[in-house]
């Protein structure tokens, strides 16, 4: 594993004027939290999206040395990248086997996660050319409607089940809608359904919690759980459960402080205006980094523990924030503001705007910089 470096905002070029520190101490100690509540069940992580914005080249390795050996990601290109990282991990693609994709699978040592039925005929087609076992997922819709077995597909598969037997089946899954609530009765529905499913696969191990599906009891971790936004802190747990750590830090760098006047408007469409002397700061920092323009004017800055609001409407490439009340020792063109840290958290930020935080930190833009701490 490649030393992860730690870069101090003073150390950093420049022309850099916004970077993201991220604390692989913090994701590590969320998996020891995660695998700490499933002692009879794996864990096995979801690295999907780039690892959720956080960076899956300097990611995966981390888990990897912390025990994980089981993987999962969304789609073929980014099982391709992992193995490139981890050479001796299972890696599982949840969207499961396009067509003239099986020799990549096989080629890669890859396995595909059947959604289908058609995608069980293509692969038990490869296995009988190959005559030999292919190792797969069977997928169970149980109430997502998006991916896995639908009514249909499955009656098909139970009618002719003696069609996989040339396959090893590694495990079967469904995927839960409202774990990250424990009230909804939804989840005990998907739970019956899928324990149904399970009877007709009675010597195959099971998988149906996320990270949310942890948090509601022993009963739904079965064999194999699949958390994602958990490791990054993207996810809140109820009152009394274990908590999780924020792993990220977003900073953004002053380039220019000013005065404006009580009555004057601030950023495009005038959505604020002064309702004293003020003194506002630009950030190098907008929309097309990643900090959502729907934050504007709902949010703030810390600066030295002082807030700093955000006034206006949050443009493409700068942020202006009202640093009228903030000691001019500490606020300077060239100095550096949080725009997400321990405690603005992008849970806090991402919950006042009606979004989620995996929407926010998927969107991080290119020209951040980035240090792993």
């Amino acid at each position: 594993m490649q030393p992860l470096l730690s870069i101090e905002p003073s150390l950093l070029s420049s022309h850099i004027t916004g970077f993201i520190e991220i604390d692989t101490q913090a994701i590590a100690q969320n998996l020891k939290t995660l695998q700490a509540m499933l002692p009879y069940s794996k864990c096995a992580p979801v690295l999907k999206a780039d690892a959720y914005g956080f960076g899956l080249k300097e990611i995966a390795p981390l888990l990897r040395s912390k025990g994980c050996h089981s993987f999962f990601v969304a789609h073929l290109e980014e099982a391709l990248i992992l193995r490139g990282l981890l050479s001796d991990s299972h890696i599982y693609v949840l969207s499961g086997l396009l067509p003239q994709t099986a020799d990549l699978f096989i080629d890669h040592s890859l396995i595909p996660v059947l959604n289908d039925f058609g995608m069980v005929k293509s692969w038990v087609e490869e296995a009988h050319k190959l005559s030999k076992e292919l190792p797969c997922v069977l997928h169970f819709d149980t109430g997502m409607r998006r991916s896995g077995f639908d009514h249909t597909d499955l009656t098909k598969l139970l009618d002719t089940i003696e069609l996989i037997g040339i396959l090893d089946i590694h495990f079967i899954m469904s995927h839960l809608v409202s774990s990250q609530d424990s009230q909804d009765p939804l989840n005990q529905k998907q739970k019956k359904l899928f324990d149904a499913l399970r009877d007709r696969f009675p010597k195959v191990p099971s998988s149906l919690a996320d990270t949310g599906g942890i948090y509601l009891g022993p009963e739904f971790h079965y064999d194999i759980a699949r958390p994602g936004k958990g490791l990054f802190g993207l996810y809140t747990p109820p009152p009394g459960t274990p908590t999780l750590l924020s792993c990220l830090k977003l900073m953004g760098r002053i380039l220019q402080i000013r005065t404006a006047r009580k009555g004057e408007s601030v950023g495009y469409g005038a959505t604020h205006v002064l309702t004293r002397d003020s003194k506002l700061a630009t950030v190098g920092i907008g929309f097309a980094d990643g900090y959502d323009r729907r934050l504007s004017n709902k949010t703030f800055m810390v600066i030295k523990g002082f807030k700093a609001p955000v006034v206006g409407r949050i443009s493409m490439d700068y942020t202006v924030i009202d640093v009228t009340d903030v000691p001019e020792s500490l606020c300077y063109a060239g100095g550096w503001v949080e725009l997400v840290n321990d405690i603005l958290t992008l849970d806090t930020l991402a919950h006042s705007i009606g979004t989620i935080s995996r929407e926010l930190s998927t969107g991080f833009g290119k020209r951040l910089a980035r240090s792993y701490k």
